[in-house]
């Protein structure tokens, strides 16, 4: 292995446009000083030093110099006694023509400082926005694969390399290259290339050689010069390696190419291609820690799903299995003598529980199916009293001591949906007001609001708290429920199927304080002739649900549930 340091690019010799500019500047001064000199009649050698400073200000201190000395050598030849030649025969002309020549000199190195001062800013504001651009492009990716192709055509465009790839692995043998600027060309194959030390904090990144027999990627390099492979007028590229690292860690590399007599990078490039590969093994690290936080966020929300689940279901089973196996044991205890309505009642309660288990795995199976977006409902025109009212029928014998009203105006328009869906969304409705509300007034209303109906189930429980009613329709949610509550938490499943029955009849649901006083579910059902879509949670249409007690007929604000006789049959229909 051989290697060799580099530290800045070599110095650019004149150009031949420097040193016509070099020659025109004398000659204009040259001529300068004649016209003056036979104006004035003093020597006015001063004047060469606008040439002097114009040559250094524009093509730097070797020209400087350079103009100088030609100086001197002119107004010797031109203006010094013996004329047209450099021969000086008064002693005072030398002293002149020596602080001339060490004035003009100075001049000029002073120009060119001034030059190379501003080439030098120049080159760092240019730097400065390439870096710029680098963070920026890798700050707005999504991730370093997102990055890699954005930055490997600016860092081929700002570092001045013909081309440019980014590969991504811990050793040379595993790099996968993830970015290229000329996709499907062959990368090219060396027996050497450059690779870029970092730097310290006081020094430079500096550019090493390295000669191996083995190419990465390429095979084995077999010791003859690649240019006998490919003829001698082709001279191979120069091969640029950056190292990737990140923690400590090889991530990778950032190639690149320039093409053979290209000048080597110089401090400006080889620190734009080191913050380059910096970045983006920053940006690598950081895209390995948020893939590895999403997997943590993921096993924790699933382990919490996991225990939800079982908390909640092992609940809602231990209950009807343990009213099952009590009244079962009972009609099978010989010692227990049972009156035939005593048994009647108690296969009524086998009975009631089981369908309490039946529902309950109902609701188990359509929340999977929700979530798997496998619910196809069947729409078709109903009265929605037809299919509200046989719910309640059905489910009022449940429901307790407390009074069950049904308000539904005799002019609703029909609703667009599925019977059996509205059947298990106003279901699972009751029962959530009859196990938080107990023994309280629950009622059951609907109302038109543009092309929709809002079916509303509300109860005078103690309620939900505003900063958990966001949260009411999410799968094992059991809300913190208001003071004087008894009731022990549910599944945290029948809202959440209420909701996904609605949404997939084109529906939605949302939750707010009750005008009774507890809880109230509003499900948003589509009208003959409504819209394709219903706007969830929009509230405020039509002066919202909020004012329902006091707009229904006959009803007196602060006694929700009285009814003017003679208003009920003419507006709604009341159980």
């Amino acid at each position: 292995m051989l290697t060799r340091s580099l530290g800045l690019a070599r110095p650019t010799r004149p150009t031949a446009t420097g040193l016509a500019a070099s020659a025109a500047s004398l000659a204009l001064a040259t001529l300068l000083v004649w016209g003056l000199e036979r104006l004035l009649g003093a020597p006015t050698v001063a004047v060469y030093l606008l040439a002097v400073v114009a040559v250094g200000m524009g093509y730097g201190s070797l020209l400087a110099v350079g103009t100088a000395i030609g100086s001197f050598l002119l107004y010797d030849f031109f203006f010094v006694p013996p004329y047209y030649t450099f021969v000086i025969s008064a002693p005072d002309e030398w002293v002149d023509l020596v602080v001339f020549l060490v004035v003009a000199i100075a001049v000029g190195n002073l120009s060119a400082l001034q030059l190379q001062r501003r080439r030098e800013a120049e080159l760092r504001s240019a730097e400065a926005r390439a870096m710029f651009a680098l963070s920026r492009d890798i700050a707005t990716a999504a991730t370093v694969l997102e990055a890699a192709p954005l930055l490997s055509e600016r860092l081929a465009r700002e570092a001045e390399m013909a081309r440019v790839w980014i590969g991504i692995g811990g050793s040379l043998s595993e790099e996968r290259v993830v970015a290229d600027t000329q996709t499907g060309e062959p990368r090219p194959s060396a027996a050497s290339r450059w690779t870029l030390q970092p730097g310290s904090a006081d020094t430079h990144p500096g550019w090493v050689k390295v000669r191996e027999t083995a190419i990465p990627g390429r095979g084995t390099f077999d010791g003859r010069d690649p240019r006998s492979r490919r003829g001698h007028d082709e001279e191979p590229a120069t091969v640029l390696r950056v190292p990737i690292w990140a923690g400590g860690e090889a991530i990778g590399s950032v190639w690149g190419t320039r093409a053979h007599g290209a000048p080597f990078p110089g401090r400006s490039h080889s620190r734009l291609l080191a913050a380059a590969a910096d970045q983006l093994g920053q940006s690598v690290l950081r895209d390995r820690l948020a893939a590895e936080a999403t997997t943590l966020e993921i096993t924790r929300q699933g382990d919490a799903l996991k225990s939800a689940l079982l908390d909640s279901v092992s609940h809602d089973l231990r209950t009807p299995l343990a009213a099952i196996r009590a009244a079962a044991g009972n009609l099978m205890d010989p010692a227990v003598a049972m009156a035939p309505d005593e048994v009647h009642a108690v296969a009524a309660s086998i009975d009631a529980e089981a369908e309490r288990l039946s529902r309950l795995v109902r609701n188990m199976l359509d929340l999977g199916r929700i979530e798997g977006g496998a619910l196809r409902p069947s729409l078709e025109l109903y009265d929605l009293a037809d299919l509200v009212e046989p719910v309640v029928e059905r489910i009022r014998p449940g429901l307790g001591a407390g009074r069950l009203e049904v308000v539904m105006p005799s002019d609703l328009p029909a609703v667009q949906v599925d019977a059996i869906f509205v059947d298990q969304i106003v279901t699972n409705l009751l029962e959530n007001a009859a196990h938080y509300a107990p023994g309280k007034s629950i009622r059951v209303s609907a109302r038109a609001v543009g092309g929709q109906v809002w079916l509303s189930v509300g109860d005078a429980g103690p309620g939900v708290p505003a900063s958990a009613l966001p949260h009411v329709f999410e799968r094992f949610y059991r809300a913190p429920r208001g003071t004087g509550s008894h009731s022990e938490g549910g599944s945290g499943i029948g809202l959440a199927v209420v909701k996904g029955l609605a949404e997939a009849m084109g529906g939605s649901a949302e939750a707010r304080p009750s005008p009774l006083g507890g809880l109230e579910v509003v499900v948003h059902l589509i009208a003959e002739g409504g819209p394709a879509e219903i706007a969830a949670g929009d509230t405020a249409a039509e002066g919202g649900l909020a004012e329902t007690a006091a707009e229904t007929p006959g009803e007196t604000p602060g006694e929700p549930g009285t009814q003017a006789p003679a208003q009920a049959g003419e507006a709604a229909r009341s159980r």
